[in-house]
């Protein structure tokens, strides 16, 4: 027997592992892009606008209308055999992307590319609550989630490396061939697990209305998302905001301020997304109502960090603080998420992830750096962007509050979700 239990340890964390795979190369694939824009603008004589909209429009035009149709047949389908489909799609129009001829064949490129990827959240946190148990799930939406700070960091890595020594076009054949033989493993030796590891039954898929409504109704589905997306604002906001900051403010030469920014997202974000998810469930020690605490700590630390920034004495202890906010940034992934899949019915996590994810690219991520933007111009002054900055980053006293919200009141011991809640929403008219 024990050695059952064993096995099956082993093959869990194998499966995690491998969807941490999935978002690296997720993460790989969707920032690779901004390795290549020098030499692109250069062979096709691009503009910055142009440039701008291949790297963020052309995707988020493909993410955004898909996101929600690919999470409702994810509740439909094979789940594996979906996500590795797509995997291999946005894989190999990656590879594509060493024949492109211009301005329209890199647009159409990268808009495949965000359609295919709008697979991933739906796909990978729905297999990961069929997999886990409730006590571990924080622990592994924590490690797949660290694919995202993985991927990012491999893209400028490789890439750079790669378009320095072999060209640009090398660059997407490179990205592109991980990703199908990653697919090709999934197809052939990732077993579909069943919908729900907590009973035998894992009920009937729901139309994407329905779940719209168990989204809008359900305490812990809908103030973890809004928390989510306040989080995601803020990380856009400091990523683009705080290379800036470093070279205006504290005189940092632009190559050292990168070094710096490049650890923090990179390093420090990956160890403490990875890490606190185990942390979560160790503090919760099983109990759902409990996960609020690791990430609404975190958020909370992460405001008195950024304004420490705008005010700190000297370059090394901004540099200090801009190191301690990265491990601030990577903790909101896996506790709420795991929350969210735990109150969701199986049939439904795939449309509620896709819910989710549209909320927090459209409310979220797209206008966090024009937010702060615009306070710095109100706010005029030497350090006008570290302030505006820290006034942005404040949010995140909302999403902790979102986060304790909607998860202190949560069953306690159990991931089945409030049958009266299901009931009302999914129930025959």
């Amino acid at each position: 027997m024990a050695k059952k239990s064993s096995s099956w340890l082993e093959a869990r964390w194998i499966a995690a592992i491998v969807l941490l795979a999935v978002y690296t190369l997720h993460s790989l694939d969707r920032y690779v892009f901004g390795v290549v824009i020098e030499p692109l603008r250069h062979e096709f004589h691009l503009s910055d606008a142009q440039l701008g909209a291949i790297g963020g429009s052309a995707h988020a035009i493909g993410f955004c209308v898909c996101v929600l149709p690919v999470g409702w047949l994810m509740d439909r389908t094979n789940r594996v055999k979906f996500l590795s489909t797509m995997l291999a799609i946005w894989s190999a129009v990656s590879g594509l992307g060493a024949f492109a001829t211009g301005y329209w064949s890199l647009f159409t490129m990268r808009t495949v590319v965000g359609a295919a990827e709008s697979s991933t959240a739906s796909g990978t946190q729905s297999l990961v609550a069929s997999i886990f148990p409730v006590k571990e799930r924080a622990s592994a939406m924590g490690l797949v989630h660290s694919g995202l700070a993985l991927g990012t960091g491999l893209a400028f890595v490789i890439g750079g490396f790669v378009a320095q020594h072999f060209g640009w076009r090398a660059v997407f054949l490179v990205v592109g061939l991980p990703g199908i033989i990653l697919a090709a493993f999934m197809w052939l030796k990732f077993p579909e697990p069943s919908r729900s590891l907590e009973n035998g039954d894992a009920g009937h898929a729901v139309s994407m209305w329905q779940s719209f409504k168990f989204f809008l109704r359900t305490r812990s589905v809908f103030f973890n998302t809004i928390g989510l997306a306040i989080v995601a604002m803020n990380i856009a906001s400091i990523w683009i905001w705080i290379t800036p900051i470093l070279v205006r403010e504290q005189g940092f030469s632009l190559a050292t301020a990168g070094l710096i920014v490049g650890i923090a997202a990179g390093v420090l974000k990956f160890a403490s997304t990875a890490l606190s998810g185990f942390l979560a469930d160790w503090v919760a020690r099983g109990r759902v109502d409990r996960l609020w605490i690791v990430p609404s700590c975190a958020l909370t630390l992460s405001v008195p960090v950024a304004f420490g920034i705008a005010f700190a004495p000297s370059p090394m202890i901004a540099a200090l603080l801009v190191f301690v906010l990265g491990l601030t940034l990577g903790t909101h992934y896996s506790a709420p998420k795991a929350a969210i899949v735990t109150a969701t019915p199986p049939r439904m996590r795939g449309s509620i992830a896709a819910l989710q994810e549209l909320v927090a690219n459209l409310g979220g991520a797209a206008i966090g750096p024009l937010i702060t933007g615009i306070i710095s111009d109100k706010l005029g002054g030497t350090n006008s962007v570290s302030l505006a900055l820290g006034a942005t980053v404040s949010l995140n006293l909302i999403a902790a509050a979102s986060f304790w919200f909607g998860i202190r009141n949560s069953s306690a011991s159990t991931s089945a979700p409030d049958p009266g809640v299901v009931e009302s929403v999914i129930a025959p008219r």
